[in-house]
Formats: C-alpha cells, sequence, structure tokens
C-alpha cells in the first residue's frame, strides 16, 4: 500500500466514527511522518460535516439549507461549506465568523478554541476560517496564535492552513517560520492549488533575500504597524513597534549623516592639498570639529514639531540612495507620525 493512499483509507474509516473522536481520528489520518498531507476530497468533508450534524439538535430548516450548500454547483470552497455548515447549528461558531467582517474582532484567541468538549474537528476547521479571514484583513498577530493551536492534519485544507499562516508570519516579519511554513506547503501537502504554489514561491524568494534590520526592515514594519492601525490595534503591542522603527530610522539617519560628513572631509581635504596655502599666510582654527548629531525622530512629538526645513533635511539624509519603495514608505510614516494617527 502506497503511503499517498493511507490517509485516504483512514479518512474513510471516519465516518463511522462520531463525536469527538471525529476530528482526532482525521488528524491521525494524514500524521506527516506516515506520508504527504492529504485533506479529504469533497464526499469525505461532506460525510464528515453531515458525521457532526448528527451530533446536534439541527433543525429541518437549517439541514435544508446545509444541503443546499453541499450541492456541487454551490461556489463555495470545501472550508466554506464546512465552516458555514457548523455556523448553522452552532450560535457561537456564527458569532465568531461574524466577528471576522467587524473592527470589534477580539485581540485574542478566542475561547471557542479551547474548548476541548468541542469537536477537534469543528475547532480546526471554524479555526482556519477564522484565521483565513483575520489574514485577509490583515489582524496577522491574532490570525496566527489561532493557527498555532491547530494541527493541519485536521482540517479539510491543509494547504490553505500552510498557505495563510505563512502570509501571516511573511507580514510579521517572521523569517525562519514563515520559509519552514513555505517548505511544508510545498514539499509536504498534496494538490496543492496553482495559485498558491505561485505566490508562496515569490514569497519564499522574497523572504530569503531579508536582512536583519536594514531599510528593507524598517519597511516591513511599517506594513505591519499600518495593518494593526487599520483594525484598531493601538494598544501596547503597537506602540511597541513603533518605538522600534524609530529608533532604527534614528540610528539610519545618523550612519547617513556620518558618511555624508565623512565624504565632505574627505573632498575638503583633497581639495586643500591640492592648494597649498602661501608661505605668509597664517592658519585660524575653527574648533576641535565636532558634529553635533541631532536625534531628528526620538519620538513621535519631535517629529511634529520640527521646522519644515528640518524634515526636509531628514528625509532628504533618508531617502539618498534608497529604492523608490523604501523612500515611498519612510516619507509616507513620517507624515502619518506628524498627522499622530499612531496614537
Amino acid at each position: 500500500m502506497s503511503r499517498l493512499a493511507l490517509p485516504s483509507l483512514l479518512l474513510f474509516g471516519l465516518l463511522l466514527v462520531g463525536g469527538d473522536r471525529l476530528g482526532l481520528s482525521l488528524g491521525q489520518a494524514a500524521d506527516p511522518t506516515f506520508g504527504i498531507i492529504k485533506g479529504p476530497t469533497f464526499e469525505q468533508a461532506r460525510d464528515l460535516t453531515f458525521e457532526y450534524l448528527k451530533s446536534t439538535s439541527v433543525d429541518v430548516e437549517s439541514l435544508k439549507k446545509i444541503e443546499s450548500l453541499w450541492k456541487a454547483d454551490e461556489d463555495r470552497t470545501v472550508l466554506e461549506r464546512v465552516a458555514e455548515s457548523i455556523a448553522l447549528v452552532d450560535p457561537e461558531a456564527r458569532a465568531l465568523l461574524n466577528s471576522t467582517r467587524s473592527p470589534e474582532t477580539p485581540a485574542s484567541v478566542p475561547e471557542y478554541f479551547k474548548d476541548t468538549s468541542k469537536s477537534a474537528f469543528v475547532r480546526a476547521n471554524i479555526g482556519l476560517y477564522y484565521a483565513k479571514q483575520l489574514v485577509g484583513r490583515r489582524v496577522n498577530d491574532e490570525a496566527l496564535e489561532v493557527l498555532r493551536g491547530i494541527r493541519p492534519e485536521q482540517v479539510v485544507d491543509p494547504a490553505a492552513y500552510y498557505f495563510h499562516r505563512a502570509v501571516a508570519e511573511n507580514r510579521l516579519v517572521l523569517k525562519e517560520e514563515g520559509l519552514q511554513s513555505i517548505d511544508r506547503l510545498l514539499n509536504s501537502v498534496a494538490d496543492v492549488p496553482e495559485r498558491y504554489t505561485v505566490v508562496a514561491g515569490l514569497m519564499k524568494q522574497e523572504m530569503q533575500a531579508w536582512k536583519d534590520k536594514d531599510l528593507g526592515y524598517v519597511a516591513r514594519r511599517m506594513e505591519e504597524v499600518e495593518g494593526r492601525l487599520e483594525n484598531a490595534r493601538g494598544g501596547p503591542k503597537t506602540q511597541a513597534k513603533q518605538k522600534e522603527i524609530i529608533e532604527l530610522l534614528d540610528k539610519e539617519i545618523e550612519e547617513l549623516e556620518a558618511q555624508c560628513q565623512a565624504m565632505m572631509a574627505q573632498s575638503s581635504n583633497a581639495q586643500k592639498s591640492s592648494q597649498p596655502l602661501p608661505d605668509s599666510r597664517i592658519m585660524g582654527g575653527a574648533g576641535p570639529g565636532n558634529v553635533d548629531k541631532k536625534k531628528l525622530l526620538k519620538s513621535l512629538d519631535v517629529w511634529g514639531k520640527l521646522p519644515e526645513k528640518e524634515k526636509v533635511k531628514a528625509l532628504e539624509a533618508i531617502k539618498r540612495d534608497l529604492p523608490p519603495y523604501y523612500q515611498e514608505a519612510i516619507e509616507e510614516y513620517l507624515k502619518e507620525l506628524a498627522r499622530g494617527t499612531q496614537k
């Protein structure tokens, strides 16, 4: 018997099992130590969902709606059909899925996903659907927390699990974790959609080129903070990330100014050596030559109160020799600081 055939046979055996064992058996069926992770077929996912429904008090009207969700011509993914079917009989799941469309999305992992009295099949697939919606809204911290509590072998779409986990890790600048998720998506999951493989390949190429604490890192952090502010996540965690950005920009400005000063000094010395002074002229002094380095971006308030000329000077120092993407990202972020949107 081939390794790839094993998960399918075990999943078929799940149809004889009900209750919480349903989800646990699904997890065991595709243990990656025994081969490639392969999600259930459309028919198996449908049967698993209806097997779960037997343990609920589903009414006739809801059952009709669920049956219509599973019609072959219905334009929904298997994961959407499973999640929406569960939501029709589980008010808590329905409230959670509705919350992903609202700014009031919980800022931590909902207790629903920690409730072991619920079927593991239900918690895993509602969790994946929930996290997928959050990733689409750039609520990546909370999405990743939910995904970390799920076994990919328990969901009906393991490719979606690894893809959205990789996207969240990419946006949170978690390089090693993101590359690991991409590797598992591309090498440990069967039947990965082409759209996932193409985007994952691009993410992998981008992340492998990342350098620690450079201006590219700063730009990625800015994008992360922008997403958090967009989703009303302006608390201590966001403020700590903003502080890191300011400190990195401050350091970059100092380094760029130092480089500029060194180049000017070298140019000045070269001119002096090529034009010797007359013997009769006495050289004058102008002090020790120490430069008073200004920390232009030490705090949000400082940037907002700087004279316009000083702002221009800081921007020019940052933008010198940088790619257009980083220039635009930094300039836009500094404008946001001046407008006070991070409060």
